[in-house]
């Protein structure tokens, strides 16, 4: 066959106006290569100049089929463009164009598209249909509140109606974050039109009201819920929050008794009522409804709010009793002693302003049985025990001072505490093992209940007072470690190391001050560092003369004080020269003690502090048989422990920085007495019990520190 012949003559048939028999020609050339898209679409052009849309459109889909297989699908889409001008309700053609747009992404378009399908789908009465591409739709463009609530009307009309609901629901939700009341008031409406008894919904519109600012009415929507369902006591929370609203404080009040004699879960929730009952000076209902939540809640949250109201409550009535037996079995409960002994206080003194001054007295032997060791507690018992007994409370004659509020926080000052070499006759001792282990019980208490930051304070109070207890020193070193206060915890090593060394104890005074150079760092390089720039750690030490060397090498290798061990333990006498960049030392021992050193510009112990100072550098020992003039009279340990501690002084900006823990104990004030079980405001003295002890005995210069 001539294709191109053929071509020619069905292009003169059309030209003479012989459509018919063109298109006999074009379907010949088909017969023999159906393959062939130009004959397709001329042949679809004369179809489409006959208004034969349909035979037209069949002719364009496989012209449209052969682009999409050629992988050309802009002119794929343009010809089933080309068929929905045709054939504009032609649903084939649609979903092929929505394929494409599905496969590259095209949001717009893909949307219009599914639109005009829907439309066509509702227009034909395919409801199945039109909430597939609904569904689609919505999933496109999640904002669209308006196709939302069409399918949520489809799936209504259809039957789905826990979809219709949850649809509803969400657009209701939706509405009302967005401040568009009525349109949320409409949907919820059509939610009730679907399911009356759905439970949910009046709750809800009543909210909108609330949020409206038109509270009666909400109050008018929860009131005829409870009519038809009674045992809706949910709802008696959310109503006398309305009507507190609304002012009607009485009202809510009788709400709030009905909830929780229907249920005493519903307790937590009348905390915010007493909020208002204090607000409105409505003390005494307050009180009445705090003491049933006092004895009810038993969370932590609950009854830290109770306290507080409690609180609110004094300010306003300094003088109420019950407020004061409430918050006292609320502290004594959970453990919190410092405010326990306050409360307890002020709670005597509003006794004494009563008059009722047999019931102060009560309040005050608990305070005192609360704070053994407390003098100003004492003290106040026996101004109460006189008054009492007939004694007068008359304007001149007042009880102790108390102090109220929070207890100020004392001030850290990085500084050791006091040295067994400075104690004096105001340095007292504990008296029995008693009193050491009730302290420390107490000290145990504040650590299991979290409150280490008080722990801390008591135990740095006390030992200002008794400096030579090495119990307490021990536990706060521990709650130091515990804390991460490293340089802290170093600091009291060195103060148990000095307080051992005095009691002969030079093994454990030993570990202790190994235990502060693992703590702090500027301790343990303390004569020992990387060895100055030019030196190398295998060329041989030259000596300065011609005297017997026996013993020579490199301080990055081998610290001083390790050297110096060597040298007590082994009661040797002579000379030990250090050489640092550029610096020459020297130590003079007489049988391993030292008594006198030189470097640079120092001599004695000025001398030693600033060698046990020193970082690399190499070291000579000469072995001397004639005794060196004695300059030192301190004993080894003694020394090293205040190099050390002095080294520590010139480092401490590097750690002021560590803080105490933070918890909700106060610290100690300062007139406080340092052995209460429980800090109390007020200015105690020494207990009569407490006699000043005899000096600490000197250190032993003939006792060396056997290992550092």
């Amino acid at each position: 066959m001539n294709v191109a012949k053929q071509l020619k003559q069905a292009e003169k048939l059309v030209a003479y106006g012989k459509t018919n028999e063109a298109i006999n020609v074009y379907q010949e050339i088909l017969a023999e290569d159906f393959q062939n898209t130009a004959v397709h679409l001329l042949i679809a052009d004369l179809y489409a100049s006959k208004e034969d849309f349909l035979r037209a459109s069949r002719h364009l889909f496989k012209v449209a089929s052969d682009y999409t297989s050629q992988g050309n699908q802009a002119e794929a889409i343009n010809v089933y463009r080309k068929i929905l001008k045709l054939q504009p309700r032609n649903i084939l053609a649609r979903e092929k164009i929505m394929e494409f747009y599905s496969r590259t992404g095209s949001k717009n378009e893909l949307f219009s598209i599914m639109t005009e399908l829907c439309a066509i789908y509702e227009a034909e009465g395919n409801t199945q249909k039109v909430i597939e591409y609904l569904e689609k739709l919505v999933s496109l463009d999640t904002g669209n509140k308006a196709q939302q609530l069409k399918l949520a009307a489809f799936l209504s009309e259809k039957g789905l109606k826990d979809k219709a609901l949850d649809l509803f629901y969400q657009l209701a939700r939706d509405y009302t974050r967005e401040e568009r009341w009525d349109d949320a008031l409409e949907v919820l409406g059509r939610i009730r039109s679907i399911n009356p008894k759905d439970r949910n919904v009046n709750p809800l519109i009543a909210q909108v009201f609330d949020k409206q600012g038109k509270v009666q009415r909400a109050i008018e929507v929860i009131i005829a819920t409870l009519a038809e369902e009674p045992t809706r006591t949910d709802l008696l929370a959310y109503l006398a929050k309305l009507c507190i609203k609304a002012g009607k404080v009485d009202e809510a009040e009788r709400l709030y008794e009905r909830l929780v004699q229907s249920n005493k879960s519903f307790l937590p929730q009348t905390l915010p009522f007493i909020e208002v009952l204090i607000a409105n000076r409505k003390i005494d209902k307050a009180v009445l409804h705090l003491s049933s939540l006092c004895r009810e809640l038993k969370d932590k949250e609950s009854q830290k709010k109770c306290v507080e109201y409690l609180e609110e409550i004094l300010k306003l009535d300094p003088q109420n009793l019950s407020v004061y037996q409430l918050l006292e079995a609320a502290y004594g409960a959970s453990f919190q002693f410092d405010q326990l002994a306050i409360t307890l206080s002020s709670h005597a003194d509003a006794y004494i302003a009563k008059c009722e001054y047999a019931r102060a007295l009560e309040v005050m032997k608990q305070l005192v049985e609360l704070e053994p060791y407390s003098e100003e507690s004492r003290k106040k018992l026996k101004y109460v025990e006189s008054l009492a007994c007939g004694g007068t409370h008359e304007a001149g004659v007042s009880a102790p001072p108390q102090t109220t509020g929070t207890l100020p926080e004392e001030e850290d000052t990085g500084k050791s505490s006091i040295k067994p070499e400075a104690s004096s006759d105001s340095h007292q001792s504990i008296v029995t093992e008693e009193d050491v282990e009730n302290f420390l019980t107490d000290i145990e208490l504040l650590e299991k209940f979290g409150q280490q930051a008080a722990a801390i304070a008591r135990l740095e109070k006390i030992l200002e007072k008794y400096p030579i207890e090495l119990q307490f020193r021990q536990k706060l070193k521990a709650l130091y470690v515990e804390q991460r206060m490293p340089k802290k915890a170093a600091q009291e090593c060195l103060e148990i190391a000095k307080i051992l060394q005095s009691c002969q104890q030079k093994e454990e005074a030993n570990k202790y001050i190994h235990e502060a150079q693992r703590l702090n760092p500027i301790l343990s390089t303390a004569g020992k560092g990387v060895a100055p720039t030019g030196q190398s750690k295998d060329k041989h030490v030259q000596t300065p003369d011609d005297e017997y060397v026996a013993l020579k090498g490199d301080l990055s290798e081998i610290g001083l004080l390790d050297i110096v061990q060597i040298l007590d333990s082994s009661q040797k006498s002579g000379k030990l020269n250090i050489h640092v960049e550029g610096h020459e030392g020297t130590i003079f021992l007489n049988s391993g003690k030292i008594v006198d050193a030189a470097f640079m510009d120092k001599h004695g112990e000025l001398a030693m502090y600033a060698l046990v100072a020193v970082k690399g550098g190499t070291f000579i020992y000469k072995p001397s048989n004639v005794p060196f003039e004695v300059v030192i009279n301190t004993s080894n340990t003694n020394l090293i422990l205040e190099g050390l501690r002095l080294l520590d002084e010139t480092n401490r900006d590097n750690w002021e920085s560590e803080e105490k823990p933070k918890n909700e104990v106060a610290e100690i004030p300062s007139g406080t007495h340092p052995l209460a079980s429980s800090p109390t405001p007020t200015h105690a003295e020494p207990l009569p019990l407490l006699v000043p002890p005899p000096k600490p005995p000197l250190l032993d210069d003939n006792n060396p520190l056997e290992e550092l």
